[in-house]
């Protein structure tokens, strides 16, 4: 059998728990390797590394790390049976009691104590009794009649008609939908539709909740009876919710690529080399883990069963112009150079750096980035043979600069650097350490100077401003719920976390619009400019859309919000026209 670095690797970065404590063992009881120094090289507290010998010098059987056992809660056949259906039956938007009701007319006799914990155990809330949404045929909160289904054919555009909604903010983001070429990238996508609910309007009617910050597909009943949000979908009334799950399951990843590159071909990028941020984010699901493997989820601070997602945001623009929730743990490493692949077949060129940490690749796949002439910065291991060799420098290798930190702070810090060779990767690398910026240890950072060398301090803020990306999810997880959703199929969430980079990249068109908000989250855009009802009339080939008195409104009139939109295809080829009374 012929040798391998993979291979290599298997026994030098061990993944499995049991893998870990036998080094771990082994390295005290036989390198004389120290608690403190362990703990840093595997990434653990020094008091777990001070329990793992104890227990190995009470209990010194090596079997005890090769005896295959089955990690996590066992259950039984019962409580795993009502654990599946008690959580799809949460994920349907069914309260406590619903689903106790549901439960025991199946013949599952439980407490509705008891079905608590077993939703809690799954990071499932109890949800509250919520008032009955009326059915078709009966009439809404307006007064109107609810429609029986979401139906093109039954949108009246007869002028003269009125329609009161509480979404009229969605409007807004008509004319930014036509800026953005949307009509021929959902074309080209090749997404499925139906004489009943076209093409356009199904991905306007699963866009439209994510544009008003929706926790789940379940959560749009009340949008269902509201007729101004199926007249921005180009329907009598939006979809039932089950018909956001159904569609997801016909789209293909091939699909999502084509929607996402077809937009940002309309989004005008720095002519400037462009650099990317790159991470990777676990999504939780909620429901039967069996399909999914196991990730550390941020968030929660435990691992558990997760979908991996993979982002690239534009650093200049801070534009999220890439993702992908197809990742799987043994093909994570290769994410970096693919995502440069795909840059590079899209516009015919590679970026000029890429910006992650040391999680997101291997030393191979730098060489492949060196190969491709693509700059990198990213952040090296450090193990106890690195940092005792830093901590031997001597004072005079050192250099002193001051680091520009968020919010304008500024620290002292020093760094040195060094040309190193790595293996995998033949070609040198610069290697800067840095000390100083508020950790224990020492921080590494490795670069090949592409496009053009950095000094110390332009590459330590260079790479800093990648946490930009991670406070970006932060606002797409908390505004437009990305944690939230509720499927262990990939391409299911594949397609759900497409339509958050839709959402996303309309609410960054509609802040550049705005004077003064450029840099404003969709929260706080959502909260002055979207979250408002209105009043919508039909008035010969114009939509008119009345909006009720907001302090903000002269911004939206500065912006040229007031000015009629160009033909609308979802409508029949009418215009729309935002009035702020």
């Amino acid at each position: 059998m012929a040798r391998s670095d993979a291979l290599t690797r298997a026994f030098q970065e061990p993944r499995s728990p049991a893998h870990r404590h036998f080094e771990i063992c082994r390295a005290y009881f036989l390198e004389n390797a120290s608690a403190p120094a362990l703990a840093e090289q595997f990434g653990l507290h020094v008091g777990t590394v001070q329990a793992l010998v104890r227990d190995f010098a009470a209990n010194p059987d090596l079997e005890q790390f090769f005896v295959s056992t089955r990690p996590g809660r066992k259950t039984s056949p019962k409580r795993e049976s009502i654990r599946e259906l008690a959580a799809a039956l949460r994920q349907a938007g069914q309260t406590l009691g619903e689903i106790h009701q549901q439960l025991t007319e199946q013949g599952q006799e439980i407490s509705e104590s008891y079905l608590a914990t077993i939703l809690r155990e799954q990071g499932l809330s109890r949800r509250a009794s919520r008032p009955r949404q009326p059915r078709p045929g009966e009439l809404a909160a307006d007064g109107s009649e609810v429609p029986a289904v979401a139906d093109v054919r039954e949108l009246s555009l007869e002028s003269g008609r009125e329609i009161r909604t509480a979404v009229a903010g969605l409007f807004l983001f008509v004319p930014l939908l036509l800026e953005s070429g949307w009509v021929k990238a959902v074309q080209r996508a090749g997404y499925p539709g139906s004489e009943q609910i076209p093409t356009l309007q199904a991905m306007l009617a699963l866009l439209a909740p994510k544009l008003i910050g929706k926790r789940r597909v379940s959560h749009v009943a009340d949008l269902c009876t509201d007729e101004g949000a199926g007249l921005f979908a180009g329907l009598n009334v939006l979809p039932k919710t089950t018909y956001a799950t159904d569609y997801s399951y016909r789209t293909e990843r091939v699909m999502n690529e084509r929607l996402v590159d077809a937009l940002m071909r309309k989004l005008p990028l720095p002519e400037t080399p462009l650099s990317f941020n790159l991470d990777f984010h676990a999504i939780p699901f909620r429901g039967d883990p069996r399909a999914l493997e196991n990730h550390w989820v941020g968030k929660r601070h435990r691992g558990e069963p997760a979908v991996m997602a993979f982002v690239a945001q534009e650093s200049t623009r801070r534009v999220m112009c890439y993702a992908t929730a197809n990742v799987l743990r043994q093909e994570a490493d290769q994410m970096v150079v693919r995502f440069v692949d795909h840059w590079k077949e899209r516009t015919g060129h590679y970026p000029a750096r890429v910006l992650f940490d040391s999680r997101a690749t291997t030393y191979d796949q730098l060489h492949e980035l060196q190969e491709r002439k693509v700059g990198f910065i990213t952040i090296r291991r450090r193990g106890p043979a690195l940092l005792k060799q830093v901590r031997s420098l001597p004072a005079r290798h050192w250099q002193h600069c001051q680091i520009t930190q968020a919010k304008g702070k500024r620290r002292s810090a020093r760094f040195f650097s060094e040309e190193v060779t790595l293996k995998g990767c033949p070609s040198s690398l610069r290697q800067v350490v840095f000390d100083g910026l508020g950790h224990e240890s020492p921080t590494f950072l490795l670069t090949n100077d592409r496009p053009e060398p950095l000094t110390g301090r332009q590459l330590i803020e260079t790479y800093a401003s990648r946490n930009h990306i991670e406070h970006s999810l932060g606002e797409k997880i908390s505004f437009f719920h990305l944690d939230c959703l509720s499927s262990e199929v990939r391409l299911n969430v594949d397609f759900d976390l497409t339509l958050t980079v839709v959402a996303a990249l309309l609410y960054h068109r509609l802040a550049e619009r705005l004077k003064g908000f450029a840099n404003a989250t969709p929260q706080t855009l959502f909260a002055k400019f979207v979250n408002t009802p209105g009043r919508i009339e039909i008035v010969g080939r114009e939509v008119v859309v009345y909006y009720e008195k907001r302090s903000h409104i002269p911004i939206l009139k500065e912006a040229k919000f007031d000015q009629p939109t160009p033909a609308v295809p979802w409508l029949g080829g009418r215009r729309i026209r935002l009035e702020f009374i």
